[in-house]
C-alpha cells in the first residue's frame, strides 16, 4: 500500500502540472496526506492559521502597498531622472543611469517586477538613444532589477524572516552590501561594453536644473531612509516601518495629484496589492502545514543526512546548496523554494556553523538570480511583456551580468562579513 508521504508527493506533483495554484495544490496535497495517515483534519486548519499568525508577515502587504503608491505617485520618472544627474555625464553614462535607477527604485518597492514595469521602457529608450543596442538595453534593464529584491525592503526577505524565523531586521540590512556589490560588478560589464563601443553621454544639467531635480527628487528618496532609518534608530520594527512607509507612499500620491488622486487609480493599486497579499498570506499558511507534514516525516533529518554522506565540508556543503538552488531558479518560482525549501536548509545551515542571518540573505539572493534565467525566470518573462521583445533576443546578451550576479553570490557566500558586518554594526545580531 503506498504510505501517506507518497501519495502526497504524487498529489502534490500532479496538481502543479495541471496548472493549480501553488497555495491549493499544497493544501491539497496535505489533505491528501491527512486522509492517508487517519490523522485529525482539525491540524490542516491549525498548522494554516498558525503560519498566518505571524507578526512580521504584516511587512509583506504594506510594502507591497507602498511600492504601488510610490509608482502611483511618478517616483519611476523622478528617480530616473535623479539617477541621471549623478552619473549620467560619464561615457556610457545611461548604462550606469540604469543600474542607479533600478537600486534606487529597489528601495522603494523592494521587487524585481515592479522595477522593470516601472521602469523598462524609460531605460530601454534612454539607453538606445545614447548608442546602446535595444537587446543590451533590455538585457542591462532586466538583469539589474534583481537589486530590488535584494535591498531594503526586500520584500523575499521579509518572507524568508516570516518563514524560517530569521531577524527580518538584520536580513534587510546585511542585504545592502549585496545589493551594492551586483551594482558595482554590472557597472564592471557595462565599462567594458562601453569602452569598445561609441556610448554617448547625456547633456550636462545647469545649475538650476540640477537643483530642481534634486529638490523635486527629495521627497521619494525620503522612503529608503523612512524605512532604514526607522529600523537602525530602534524607532520602528520592519513591519511597523512598512506600515509608516505606506503612510508616506499615500502623502506623496497626495501632494504629486495635488489633494486629487485619480480614484480608479488609487482603487487598481488597493486591488492589486490587496490581491497578491492575499495569494501571499495563503501560500504562508498552506507552506506551514506543508512543512509540518515534512517535520513530522523527519524531511529535513533525511536531506541532512544525504548531504553529511557526501560531505561534512561547510565549504563544500554551501557549494552543494547554491548549485541545488540555482537549478531551481531555472524551472522553479522563488515562492516554492522560499516557503518550502529554505525551511529545510535552515537547520542545515546552522548545523555547519552558517549564522541564520548570513544563510537567509546568501539563500535569497541565489533565488533571485533565478528571476533572471531562462527558462523559468519571471523578472526575465515580464521584461520581454514590457518591453516587446523576444525572450531568445535578450537571453545572449544577458551573459556578462549573469556572471557578474554569480561572483557576488560566491563572494557573499564565502565571506560572511559582506552580510553580517552591517546588522552587527547597528547591534541587530
Amino acid at each position: 500500500m503506498i504510505s501517506a508521504f507518497a501519495a502526497m508527493l504524487i498529489a502534490f506533483a500532479v496538481l502543479t502540472l495541471f496548472g493549480f495554484p501553488l497555495s491549493f495544490a499544497m493544501l491539497l496535497a496535505c489533505i491528501t496526506y491527512f486522509f492517508v495517515a487517519g490523522e485529525p483534519f482539525y491540524l490542516v486548519a491549525q498548522q494554516f492559521f498558525n503560519g498566518m499568525d505571524i507578526f512580521t508577515i504584516m511587512a509583506i502587504p504594506f510594502f507591497m502597498l507602498a511600492g504601488d503608491l510610490m509608482v502611483a505617485s511618478g517616483t519611476a520618472d523622478k528617480l530616473l531622472r535623479f539617477a541621471q544627474l549623478l552619473v549620467g555625464r560619464v561615457r556610457g553614462g545611461t548604462g550606469y543611469v540604469n543600474i542607479v535607477a533600478s537600486m534606487l527604485f529597489g528601495g522603494c518597492s523592494g521587487s524585481s517586477v515592479a522595477d522593470i514595469a516601472a521602469l523598462g521602457r524609460m531605460q530601454v529608450s534612454m539607453m538606445e538613444k545614447s548608442g546602446f543596442s535595444r537587446e543590451f538595453s533590455a538585457a542591462l534593464t532586466i538583469s539589474t532589477s534583481i537589486k530590488g529584491a535584494i535591498i531594503p525592503p526586500s520584500i523575499p526577505i521579509v518572507l524568508v524572516g516570516a518563514v524560517t524565523g530569521t531577524s527580518i531586521g538584520g536580513m534587510l540590512i546585511g542585504g545592502l552590501v549585496p545589493g551594492l556589490l551586483v551594482a558595482i560588478a554590472m557597472a564592471v560589464a557595462v565599462f567594458f561594453t562601453t569602452r569598445r563601443a561609441g556610448i554617448l553621454s547625456l547633456p550636462r544639467k545647469t545649475w538650476r536644473q540640477a537643483l530642481r531635480i534634486v529638490l523635486e527628487s527629495l521627497p521619494f528618496l525620503a522612503m529608503p531612509g523612512i524605512i532604514l532609518g526607522g529600523i537602525l534608530s530602534g524607532v520602528f520594527t520592519p513591519t511597523e516601518a512598512s506600515a509608516a512607509a505606506v503612510g508616506w507612499g499615500f502623502i506623496l500620491l497626495m501632494v504629486s495629484s495635488r489633494g486629487r488622486p485619480d480614484l480608479a487609480v488609487l482603487w487598481r493599486v488597493f486591488v492589486r496589492s490587496g490581491t497578491l497579499a492575499g495569494a501571499v498570506l495563503m501560500l504562508t499558511g498552506a507552506s506551514n502545514v506543508f512543512s509540518w507534514v515534512l517535520a513530522s516525516e523527519q524531511v529535513p533529518a533525511l536531506i541532512a543526512e544525504t548531504i553529511f554522506a557526501i560531505t561534512e565540508n561547510p565549504i563544500l556543503v554551501l557549494l552543494i546548496i547554491n548549485i541545488f538552488l540555482l537549478i531551481w531558479g531555472l524551472f522553479m518560482d522563488m515562492l516554492p523554494a522560499i516557503f518550502i525549501v529554505l525551511p529545510i536548509l535552515m537547520p542545515l545551515s546552522v548545523e555547519i556553523g552558517v549564522d541564520p542571518v548570513h544563510f537567509g540573505v546568501m539563500a535569497t539572493f541565489n533565488l533571485v538570480i533565478g528571476l533572471i534565467t531562462p527558462p523559468y525566470g519571471t523578472a526575465l518573462f515580464t521584461g520581454a511583456i514590457v518591453l516587446n521583445m523576444p525572450i531568445e533576443r535578450i537571453v545572449g546578451h544577458m551573459w556578462p551580468f549573469f556572471l557578474a550576479a554569480l561572483a557576488v553570490l560566491m563572494l557573499i557566500t564565502y565571506v560572511p562579513e559582506t552580510v553580517l558586518f552591517l546588522p552587527r554594526m547597528m547591534g541587530l545580531l
